[in-house]
């Protein structure tokens, strides 16, 4: 059985922590910054709580970056029975190569046409590969689950 996983590509991920650390360095001098000024209640208050949120989005951006890193998070992985899309939002889904009507590309997207009018879309942009290199090899998993094999050579036809 054959299983390939596309993750995102190593850039995005540590990019990813990059900016999160960036982020939680900033607010961390933010606050030095702030308690050293001591300004009056109400406004050293409202300073503080717009640092905690900072310090939160930076936080959840580090935690992204590092589960990325580690596989984790946005892939998308093809085997012998079908495949599963987790480069949008939301689980991705088990989809069984027998549901699988049509694979198209246009420009960063993927579209994958299946049975009862549903679509998956693949976006490559979250994931390290090609747009047409990986509807090549969709479409040519599907025709293998389908049985179809590629001509050979000319001289068969005689």
């Amino acid at each position: 059985m054959t299983r390939t996983v596309y993750g995102p590509p190593t850039q995005l991920a540590v990019r990813g922590v990059g900016v999160g650390a960036a982020g939680l360095g900033l607010v961390t001098v933010s606050v030095t910054i702030v308690q050293a000024a001591d300004p009056a209640g109400w406004l050293r208050a409202a300073l503080l709580v717009l640092l905690a949120l900072a310090a939160l989005v930076s936080l959840v951006i580090l935690l992204v970056g590092v589960l990325r890193v580690f596989g984790r998070g946005t892939r998308l992985v093809l085997d012998d029975d079908g495949f599963v899309n987790a480069t949008g939002f939301g689980v991705g889904r088990r989809v069984p190569w027998r549901d699988v009507r049509k694979v198209q590309t246009d420009g960063a997207i993927v579209s994958v046409d299946l049975s009862g009018g549903r679509q998956s879309l693949i976006r490559t942009a979250a994931i390290d590969v090609e747009p047409r290199v990986l509807a090549r090899e969709l479409r040519g998993r599907l025709n293998q689950d389908r049985g179809y094999r590629p001509l050979s050579g000319q001289d068969d036809l005689g």
